[in-house]
């Protein structure tokens, strides 16, 4: 992917600086899940599955589900024709093979159906960066995350055709979460604890 994709300045924005926590990053994240003794999450957005590996490696024994389409779909602005969304699913099913990664190729709305209420520790959610998409990613993904569980997501920074931010903002407002964060790292991560 290109930088023309993601736009140039990759950091949180400057209007939520009071978010971020120093030193704080996804792997540091992981380590957090770990120590909290989590063992059931979802990754929505996989891609070729770095990040899922990641999770398990820093959490062993993780029962992690990876949900990810693969495939190329009108609204997706990652388009890419079908052989590099087959040979991402390829690259995240031989890193996860050793670990205890469920693979879903399925979109992040028909694969939430199946995943019961409260049931995770954990989401991150990377999926299509869309306004609408990650405003109902958190909407029905939130749901699926037990009470004390941790709600977080990728890429909370401005870019062409995204709106994470925004939806991060819209949500928190809207469901009076006031503690949220946002990690301290070019491409930053957010998160909050589920009440």
């Amino acid at each position: 992917m290109s930088d023309n994709y993601h736009g140039r300045d990759k950091h949180c924005p400057p209007e939520y600086a009071e978010r971020v926590v120093p030193g704080m990053t996804r792997l540091r994240l992981a380590a957090w899940f770990h120590g909290l003794g989590f063992t059931r999450g979802a990754e929505i957005g996989v891609a070729d599955g770095r990040n899922s590996l990641m999770l398990c490696q820093a959490m062993p024994g993780l029962e992690l589900l990876c949900v990810d389409p693969w495939r190329k779909y009108g609204a997706n602005p990652r388009g890419g024709p079908q052989e590099q969304h087959d040979g991402n699913h390829a690259k995240a099913s031989a890193r996860l093979k050793p670990f205890n990664a469920t693979l879903v190729r399925a979109k992040s709305m028909d694969a939430v159906r199946d995943v019961p209420l409260a049931s995770l520790d954990f989401v991150h959610i990377d999926g299509h960066h869309g306004f609408d998409y990650v405003l109902q990613d958190l909407t029905e993904w939130s749901k699926r995350v037990r009470s004390g569980g941790i709600v977080s997501g990728h890429d909370f920074y401005h870019f062409r055709n995204a709106g994470v931010c925004e939806a991060v903002v819209a949500y928190t407002e809207a469901h009076g979460i006031s503690d949220w964060f946002v990690c301290d790292e070019r491409e930053p991560s957010f998160w909050w604890i589920k009440q």
